[in-house]
């Protein structure tokens, strides 16, 4: 008797999802919608949709001879080995855009907390004082944004901080020369130029090789003397022992992190003892909204590839042709 082919099964690996979130995009096809906590191994699993927070290694890949599909229910993919997933046949999709104005909007908002002072200000107010130079707000409006890349949200929130009035420069070597002249940003082809101009910098990169550690000593020394530095993309941009340094020593005048290199910080964490730092737990992203979307992205994608369609979120494509055009 030859043996039973096993069922097909897309597993959810995101404590965030709702399977009925996944499983929507996907009636219709022959495949099981199943939440696991690990990754799983073996045959009959054809997608992974997989958290930011759920790690996959080759090892992984490898041992999943039937996969397809991973589909990253977030912006970012460091946590994935992008390269040796296509090797294996199979596509790899981000959910790029789900959470664009969240997070342009929480820029802006910690853009304009560090300028107008107001965590300091509370901080002060609680503890007897009512005293307006406790910590001298400034004004937004004249004020030079630098942003480091210039994709979606980089540019959401140059077009945020222009209604605002700020002047808005950017530095992203391959970003498109239509984005920069459509919002009169100045564009600036050195990291280091930028970082000498602008009063708050705020990086909106991901996490290669080549960004990582890319704000590092020497980027916090050319950045002039009183700024801010924003950061809600990846807390391994940033040196953050320097950053410390730099907030210590007043060359900084503060920052506002929503990602930190180790999530969520140890007790002993220095830049929570720091005044001038506002720090969030990776929140930027969050909406009601934006904490369905990922997933209803990532399973349409999903759907897309087993229905024999190129997924529009894709990021790398599969290698072999095999696996590729082989049908459900």
């Amino acid at each position: 008797m030859t043996p039973s082919r096993p069922r097909q099964r897309v597993v959810l690996l995101d404590a965030f999802g709702e399977l009925d979130d996944v499983a929507e995009p996907l009636a219709g096809l022959p495949v099981e919608v199943v939440r696991a906590k690990r990754v799983p191994s073996g045959p009959g699993v054809v997608a992974l949709l997989l958290g930011p927070r759920t790690k996959l290694t080759a090892e992984q890949v490898a041992a999943l001879p039937d996969l397809r599909v991973v589909a990253v229910t977030a912006i970012g993919y460091d946590h994935i080995p992008v390269q040796e997933i296509a090797a294996a046949g199979a596509w790899v999709t981000t959910s790029a855009g789900y959470c664009t104005d969240e997070v342009a909007e929480h820029t802006l908002a910690f853009v304009l907390g560090l300028l107008r002072r107001v965590m300091v200000l509370d901080r002060s107010v609680r503890q007897g004082r009512w005293d307006v130079l406790a910590a001298r707000p400034r004004t937004a409006a004249g004020s030079v944004l630098g942003v480091v890349g210039f994709g979606r949200i980089g540019q959401a929130v140059a077009d945020r901080a222009a209604a605002l009035g700020m002047r808005v420069a950017a530095y992203a070597p391959k970003g498109p020369d239509d984005a920069f002249e459509e919002r009169a940003v100045e564009r600036h082809n050195s990291l280091t130029a930028l970082l000498a101009a602008a009063d708050v910098v705020s990086l909106h990169l991901p996490l290669t090789p080549a960004t990582e550690g890319i704000i590092d000593a020497d980027a916090l020394a050319a950045m002039k003397p009183g700024a801010y530095l924003v950061n809600v993309s990846r807390g391994g941009l940033v040196d953050h022992r320097a950053l410390v340094d730099a907030l210590r020593s007043g060359h900084l005048a503060g920052a506002a992190l929503d990602v930190l290199p180790t999530e969520p910080p140890p007790p002993d964490e220095p830049l929570l003892a720091l005044p001038d730092v506002i720090v969030n737990p990776h929140a930027a992203w969050y909406s009601p909204e934006a904490r369905r979307r990922p997933f209803r992205m990532a399973a349409a994608y999903v759907a897309d590839v087993l229905s024999g369609r190129e997924p529009a979120g894709a990021i790398a494509r599969p290698r072999p042709a095999s696996r590729a055009g082989k049908d459900l």
